[in-house]
């Protein structure tokens, strides 16, 4: 799975687990700027993860901003089982999982929509245009959800299988499981693009 990792922008280092100790004394010591220094070190990472679990670019933000007030709202009662930067993943993947959701019911909506009003022809696609990169972007785009994100997690975030699993609330060989799957659905997915 080179091809995945550097077919991708290389990841940002996650915060040293001390300094993020110390933002978390310091908010639950009442430290209002505790929570920007927080942010400020885990926004761009909880962006990419975004980025990468969505597969479209609009609704990153909008996610990120969702992420960080559930994070403002339960940092008290985060109790450091785990580190920042894993409780931090896991909240971004439950946002990502249920914009999914909502995206996944307003296609279906509008895909009622249109059936009732003309037939539509899809668009011709335009792989054999795209480069290498786009190719790997948009095969890992067209894995499920729960391929999606444990390439995710660990080809781009760099995560440990172990780390994977605890991260979706899976054991390590489910996670081994759904990882050999998902090189599987990728090599069928590249292949094909390939040939076109």
């Amino acid at each position: 799975m080179a091809e995945i990792r550097g077919a991708v922008s290389n990841s940002l280092p996650e915060p040293e687990p001390s300094a993020d100790a110390h933002l978390v004394q310091r908010f639950s010591a009442g430290e209002a700027s505790a929570f920007d220094d927080l942010v400020a070190a885990h926004q761009q990472r909880v962006a990419r993860l975004a980025q990468r679990l969505l597969g479209w670019p609009q609704d990153v933000d909008d996610v990120v901003q969702d992420v960080f007030l559930a994070a403002l709202g339960n940092l008290k009662k985060f109790r450091g089982d785990c580190g920042l930067a894993t409780w931090l993943t896991t909240i971004t993947l439950n946002k990502c999982r249920s914009r999914r959701r909502k995206r996944f019911l307003q296609w279906r909506f509008l895909q009622h929509k249109e059936s009732e009003a003309v037939a539509t022809d899809k668009a011709p696609e335009t792989t054999a245009e795209m480069e290498t990169l786009e190719r790997v972007r948009g095969a890992v785009r067209a894995l499920p959800a729960r391929y999606r994100e444990v390439v995710v997690l660990h080809y781009l975030e760099e995560m440990p299988v172990a780390k994977v699993g605890d991260v979706l609330g899976i054991s390590r060989g489910a996670a081994e499981v759904r990882l050999h799957r998902a090189r599987a659905r990728l090599k069928t997915l590249l292949a094909s693009l390939g040939e076109e």
